[in-house]
């Protein structure tokens, strides 16, 4: 088993703030981090250093006045016997990566993941450049950084001086050559506030169209709505879910609703599009994704759904797990083109 240790100690003076503090939809930066190890079935501990409440979910460190310090102070509480070291203010750090990192560390003791360096490089003095080495042996070094956990204490023991910039100097300088994974573009570290707005942000959009037939119910944002017509359908024909389904999946790089639940299959027959929405959520969350806001169009003549809306926000906000100000919905009709129709059109943006 893995523990990981996260660090959370800095002082963000190029942020202006506490950045782990900062919002990404409905979660701190730090919960954000924290959760995309927690979800991991093969580490068993989480460590965070810095100045944090404690819990019964992660044993709670304090930091030291150097990253080499904080690093050191969370390595004393390490039970098991490898271990993750991450930056805190590295959010979006994804499920395969950890797995990638650790798979790494299992078969050669330690891995480092890097990403290419695309930019030209120059040495410079003062205000001239005197070298332009080659990038082509040259990486961006991100974190998570894996190590047997004996290893990498024994390389901060023999340490002698406290500037490393991170654990794989650390290991290079007194333990051996660390083994490098391929890392990820996502994976970015939160430098400054700006950082936060646009970063690894996508857009899904999707839409729905359904006719309205008698004998059927009318549900739309997964509330039942009084009607004398509702949706003709394999499911229950909630067009407003079906929307969000489809730009949840496209934003996540997914097929269609009607790939993963196909109208063909009876399995789905009449059923609650409230419980398909939930399963996609699984699938986004498993891309270590969140929900930060979604608007909502329908277009329907008749009935009126005004005093409707604010408790479909409330079912919505719930499956979507985001509170009910990240919700907009407006409605439409047709203007009397299209009467016995019903439309969603729903655009999210998650990160």
């Amino acid at each position: 088993m893995f523990s990981v240790i996260i660090l959370g100690a800095g002082k963000s003076v190029r942020a202006g703030q506490n950045k782990l503090n900062m919002f990404i939809g409905e979660e701190t930066v730090l919960e954000r981090t924290v959760s995309s190890f927690k979800r991991n079935p093969y580490i068993s501990q989480v460590i965070i250093v810095g100045d944090y409440e404690k819990s019964d979910k992660f044993t709670v460190v304090k930091g030291g006045e150097t990253r080499f310090q904080s690093v050191k102070n969370g390595l004393e509480a390490v039970t098991n016997n490898f271990v993750l070291i991450h930056d805190g203010a590295r959010p979006f750090v994804s499920p395969e990566l950890i797995d990638r990192v650790r798979e790494g560390v299992a078969k050669h003791g330690s891995a480092i993941p890097v990403i290419p360096i695309t930019d030209s490089i120059r040495g410079i003095d003062g205000e001239k450049i005197i070298v332009a080495p080659s990038r082509e042996n040259i990486v961006f070094v991100q974190t998570p950084q894996g190590f047997k956990t004996q290893e990498i204490r024994l390389a901060y023991s023999r340490a002698k001086h406290t500037d490393y910039t991170d654990c794989s100097e650390v290991y290079l300088k007194n333990c051996g050559n660390p083994h490098i994974i391929s890392g990820e573009d996502k994976n970015k570290k939160l430098t400054t506030e700006a950082d936060l707005f646009g970063l690894n942000a996508r857009v899904g959009i999707g839409s729905d169209l359904h006719r309205l037939v008698p004998l059927r119910k009318l549900v739309l944002g997964g509330i039942e709505i009084a009607s004398d017509k509702g949706t003709l359908a394999h499911s229950d024909g909630d067009a407003v879910i079906h929307a969000l389904i489809d730009a949840i999946l496209t934003a996540i790089g997914e097929t269609d609703i009607g790939t993963h639940f196909p109208d063909t299959d009876f399995k789905f027959k009449d059923i609650d599009s409230a419980v398909l929405l939930s399963s996609v959520m699984e699938m986004l969350e498993k891309k270590n994704y969140k929900i930060i806001n979604t608007s909502i169009t329908i277009i329907l003549d008749s009935p009126k759904l005004k005093d409707y809306l604010p408790i479909m926000k409330v079912k919505l906000a719930n499956i979507l797990k985001i509170s009910t100000d990240k919700i907009g919905i407006s409605c439409k009709t047709t203007e009397g083109t299209a009467e016995d129709t019903v439309r969603a059109n729903a655009v999210v943006v998650i990160s």
